[in-house]
């Protein structure tokens, strides 16, 4: 038993750097996105460097989640195919240890690895994700500026805003238009430039320069322009909204027990309609497929060492570019059943967990396959 212990400490400890060297590496691509967003939130919203590095703390966890199951499979593919390379799987054979039983250790870490994920993605995950949003909030409303993004339409309250250029620091903002929609008819209030800020009352005000307004009124066909070299407007935030925003948790923002218990009340509700209400099943079938993907990617875990294990056997190279290189292929097929596994779900097309676990029953097929295909014989 000797010998074997010391084999599953050297198999453990090949995977080990790999693992931490493709989480990094993985992670930082995930990240990459994010930090341009930081960046703007710094050099152009005057955003505090604290306050940007908690968006990036809170925004960390989700990509673990999605960055650990794949660096799983890169670090046990790297270790497994510089092993292969170096005719060590094939000393291991020729002693009479098989291959599932040389690569026992890292099966173990990945179980205790998919053990974690379960805790991680249930506690940890929807917090930092709810925290994040609240986080996101904070800055919008502190800073209204960072909420209206030059170059498209954003509503606020009744009004749709439009900002050709602005400067987040100063709040100064060039070619506007503001749009007011009601029920007589539209005013559009066109401007060279101006400024916006809010007020001690929690109002959004604007002090627009050089520009005209236009009325129309539908009921009495009346049209009215008037110029104006300066013109300030007053909008009332609802603080009451945001503070709804607040306690309202998206389905990424909660807990399995959260979901379910969800679940039970909208299934309730579905059947005292008489099974009628298809808004009621499509929300249960949301709930679920959520439940399920907490679980279906860790487990993923535990299939990609077995994967990486006949792949790098049959591969026998190792190094970190030919194991992205496979790991590319493996990934986006991956996602791209998750992916419509999850749309599929939601809009009962099949049953949640049908669609959140497809990808990974396609998985231990293909790497049952590859074993009895090539690896046994």
């Amino acid at each position: 038993m000797f010998p074997f212990k010391v084999l599953d400490r050297y198999v453990l400890k090949s995977t080990v750097k790999p693992f931490l060297g493709a989480l990094a590496v993985t992670t930082m691509i995930l990240l990459l996105d994010r930090v341009f967003d930081l960046m703007d939130l710094v050099i152009k919203k005057g955003v505090p460097l604290d306050v940007v590095g908690l968006v990036l703390a809170y925004s960390l966890p989700f990509i673990l989640s999605m960055t650990i199951p794949m660096s799983v499979f890169v670090g046990s593919l790297v270790a497994f195919g510089r092993m292969a390379q170096d005719h060590e799987f094939l000393a291991m054979l020729s002693s009479g240890i098989s291959l599932n039983r040389a690569i026992a250790s890292v099966v173990l870490a990945a179980v205790l690895i998919t053990l974690f994920l379960f805790w991680f993605n249930d506690r940890v995950v929807p917090e930092s994700n709810y925290r994040l949003k609240n986080l996101i909030l904070d800055i919008y409303s502190k800073r209204p500026t960072a909420q209206i993004r030059q170059g498209t339409f954003t509503k606020v309250g009744p009004f749709w805003i439009y900002v050709g250029k602005k400067d987040d620091r100063t709040s100064h903002i060039e070619d506007v238009v503001i749009q007011q929609l009601t029920n007589t008819g539209t005013q559009t209030i066109i401007a060279k430039d101006g400024s916006m800020f809010i007020d001690t009352a929690r109002r959004l005000n604007f002090v627009l320069h050089r520009g005209e307004l236009h009325e129309y009124d539908r009921r009495a066909m009346d049209y009215r322009r008037v110029s104006f070299t300066e013109y300030r407007l007053q909008i009332p935030l609802n603080d009451e909204l945001i503070r709804k925003q607040r306690k309202w948790r998206s389905d990424r923002e909660k807990s399995v027990g959260m979901l379910l218990k969800e679940w039970r009340e909208v299934r309730r509700r579905w059947e005292e309609t008489e099974r009628k209400d298809r808004g009621l099943r499509r929300r249960m079938n949301s709930l679920m497929v959520e439940v399920h993907k907490k679980f279906s990617m860790p487990i993923a875990s535990i299939i990609f060492v077995f994967l990486a294990a006949y792949i790098g056997f049959l591969m026998r190279r190792g190094g970190f570019g030919p194991a992205f290189g496979v790991s590319f292929f493996v990934f986006i097929i991956y996602y791209v059943l998750l992916i419509s596994g999850e749309d599929l779900g939601k809009r009962g097309i099949v049953p949640p967990e049908i669609g959140m676990w497809w990808a990974d029953v396609f998985y231990a097929f293909a790497t049952a396959l590859i074993y009895k295909l090539w690896v046994r014989a």
